[in-house]
Order: C-alpha cells, then structure tokens, then sequence
C-alpha cells in the first residue's frame, strides 16, 4: 500500500486493501503494452491511493484481482491514447461456458480471474440469477433461444474462447457464437446416447474457428493452476456432498444432470 498524500487523519494510513494480483493478465498485459510501448513490471510496489480508494467503494471485500499500471502524467495524452489502443483487445475477450456442471462453472471463475467477459448457456431459466452471481456477464436459456450461437454472435461481436463441455447437442451453436479466429475447446465428443460430433461444412467452410481437443493437462499447468487457486482464494462451487457409504447415490445423482457445480464423495 503506498500512501502517498499527507495532512489526512491517522485512519486513513491504516487502511489495508488485501486483494490478490493475477500473474497470467499482467504477463499479458507486459505483452500487448511491450509490443509499441516501453514497459518494466514492478513486483514491489504497492496499490497507490488512486487505485485503492475507490476499490475499496466498489469491491469492498477486495475480491477481484488487480493489476496496477502506472501513468507516466509528463509524456502527455499521445502516450496515453497508445496505452489505451495497445490494452483495447484485453477488454473484448469474451469466454463461452455451456451448463453448469463443475468444469463449465470452474471455467467461468477462471475466466473471470482473467478479466475476461462471460457467456453462459444454461437449458434451465432458473440457474441464470445464479449463474450471474458467480460473475457471468450475459445468460442465454437454450431453451428460450434454440438457436442461441446467432444471439451470442449479436449480442459480443464474436466469442473467442469456446469451453465445449455439451457435445453434438451444442457444437454447431458453438461454432455460430464464435468470432472469425476463435477457438472452441471440446471436452465432449459424444452424448450419453453414443451421436458423435458432426461438423457442419456449411457453417465451418465460413470460420477460421480453431478446434482442439483437452482431456488431462501437464503437471506444469496444474501447478500454475493450483498456485491461482491459492493466490486468489478460489474456492469451488459445491452442489452437494455424499458420505462415502452412499457413493453409489452420488453417481446416480450426477448421471440426472441436474447439477450446480461439483458433486463430492466425502472420503474422510
């Protein structure tokens, strides 16, 4: 914390603002800034009061991870449209996240961790209110909106990240709501009744969308992923927990698909 002002009562120089920084939009913020604009990260310095004030109005459980970028007020405002111009395409990174099943909610969080702006498509109205609370910026029901990739498209000029946990049922509308050079992400490559993906020619021979498969990632990407966890005091979202004793209810009661996160089997 850098209190740089005087004359304020004693108070004022005790406040602590604890949020977490994120290592992952700094990296690409050096990236995008380093590219036209000299840039040196500093892992030293403190929040200044211009950035901790007003933080401490608008996010007062210092609950959202910061990034702190100096101005340089003497190089006038034609540095500073630079900065603006370089930093621009951060702001317009828009995640799509398909249900809300561990890995689709996990991926919001993330998602959210890095700044980026949230689609969510759930088949249940209800789940929106809590879908939103957890920071997704926009919800669609795909059953309201069958055809929700057009909506999508409309609604963000074009989705960048695609996280495919639906399938065959969702992967057209995926490739819909994805922008030019997106990227779809598919975890799920058939439905519980064995119909694979298919790839429409008409839709694909329009996109230059890279698809790629994930099952496992490397231990590295664990370790990165687990220090965030860490760092930003992550904590996931549980939908409910089995005794060990009822594991075998537990499997049932994840294969109905009507779930909000993670369903645990207490070991312990």
């Amino acid at each position: 914390m850098n209190y740089d002002f005087y004359g304020f009562p004693d108070e004022m120089y005790k406040v602590v603002y604890p949020a977490p920084g994120n290592i992952t939009l700094a990296q690409e913020l050096q990236s995008s800034l380093g590219s036209q604009l000299p840039v040196r990260p500093d892992t030293e310095w403190g929040f200044d009061h211009g950035t901790w004030v007003p933080l401490t109005l608008m996010y007062p459980q210092a609950d959202i991870p910061v990034v702190q970028l100096s101005i340089q007020s003497q190089l006038g405002p034609e540095h500073h449209a630079k900065v603006g111009e370089a930093l621009a395409p951060l702001s317009g990174q828009g995640v799509l996240i398909i249900g809300s099943g561990g890995v689709a909610l996990f991926a919001l969080q993330f998602a959210k961790l890095a700044g980026c702006r949230v689609v969510a498509v759930t088949s249940r109205a209800e789940k929106a209110d809590r879908l939103r609370a957890l920071g997704a910026d926009l919800v669609v029901s795909s059953t309201d909106t069958p055809e929700w990739g057009a909506w999508v498209r409309e609604q963000t000029g074009g989705i960048d990240l695609v996280v495919e946990t639906g399938g065959p049922v969702t992967f057209a509308q995926s490739l819909i709501a994805s922008t030019l050079y997106g990227h779809i992400v598919l975890l799920t490559l058939q439905d519980a009744k064995g119909r694979s993906i298919e790839m429409p020619a008409a839709l694909y021979q329009r996109s230059l969308v890279t698809i790629s498969r994930l099952f496992v990632g490397s231990r590295s990407n664990l370790e990165t992923m687990l220090r965030a966890v860490s760092q930003h005091r992550l904590k996931p979202v549980i939908d409910k927990v089995f005794p060990f004793t009822e594991a075998g209810d537990a499997y049932r009661y994840f294969q109905q698909g009507d779930v909000f996160g993670k369903v645990v089997v207490d070991g312990a």
